[in-house]
């Protein structure tokens, strides 16, 4: 298995689908789900450019779009895991914290993942064998940043928890307001310290981020301290804590 081809080839279609995804939203159609979600063209189009380019591989394909069943995949050595446009919510109040997220899984765990924006055009990517990279150069740490804000905490701005809330005040934690996956970037750049979530978020929501904070030397995980499976029969994760640094861990256990 060439990894860096792989890569290669998501990053490719990641950039493709942020080109589609803001064109589309000049003339933006707007479903619901089963769910009573919000789905929209955007989605849809992402969707569809991410599934065409990762295909390419002949790994499996489980999309929040269309969903990979357990008995299809309980048995799988690989299979890409995306979100074609993490965020609707604020896409669709026209605010730009959206982004594009792909991971691939290998026994239960990602191995390569990215985060794509596509407003601003920054994208974070790696692979088991490199360092993480942020727009083709590889991430550098500031280490006296990451310290400062050791104690900012992300906090959701559409679905904040009160849980996640009492969190934050019982550490005495400074929020930091970011939406969707991006909250991960915010964690990959030392903006902030932690991000702790007691809510099922979907397995693709979070499998991208969680490969590239564990990578850059952060930590991601349950609140037992132990890595997140992304091949259960159900598509919930389980609660997570991710902090920016491995040594602030015990901080917040």
């Amino acid at each position: 298995m060439n990894l860096n081809s792989y890569l290669d080839l998501a990053i490719e279609a990641a950039n493709a689908a942020s080109i589609a995804i803001l064109n589309e939203r000049q003339n933006l159609k707007i479903w619901q789900k089963e769910d009573n979600s919000p789905v929209s063209s955007a989605d849809l189009i992402s969707n569809e450019i991410l599934t065409q380019n990762l295909a390419k591989t002949d790994i499996e394909i489980f999309s929040e779009e269309k969903i990979l069943p357990f008995e299809k995949r309980k048995n799988l050595e690989y299979f890409w895991l995306i979100d074609p446009l993490d965020g609707t919510s604020s896409f669709l109040k026209q605010r730009d914290e959206f982004c594009i997220m792909i991971a691939l899984i290998h026994k239960q765990r990602p191995i390569l993942s990215l985060i794509k924006n596509p407003t601003n055009d920054d994208i974070f990517y790696a692979h088991k064998d490199t360092k993480v990279y942020k727009n083709y150069k590889i991430l550098e740490k500031d280490e006296s940043l990451f310290k400062e804000n050791q104690f900012t905490a992300l906090l959701s701005v559409n679905h904040l928890s009160a849980i996640d809330a009492e969190f934050a005040n019982k550490h005495k934690l400074k929020a930091l307001n970011i939406s969707s996956g991006l909250k991960f970037t915010a964690l990959l750049e030392g903006k902030a310290g932690v991000y702790r979530r007691a809510e099922n978020l979907s397995i693709w929501d979070i499998a991208a981020g969680d490969f590239l904070i564990n990578q850059n030397g952060g930590f991601m995980g349950d609140f037992n301290a132990k890595f997140l499976n992304y091949n259960q029969k159900n598509h919930r994760a389980s609660f997570f804590l991710a902090v920016s640094e491995k040594s602030f861990l015990k901080a917040f256990l």
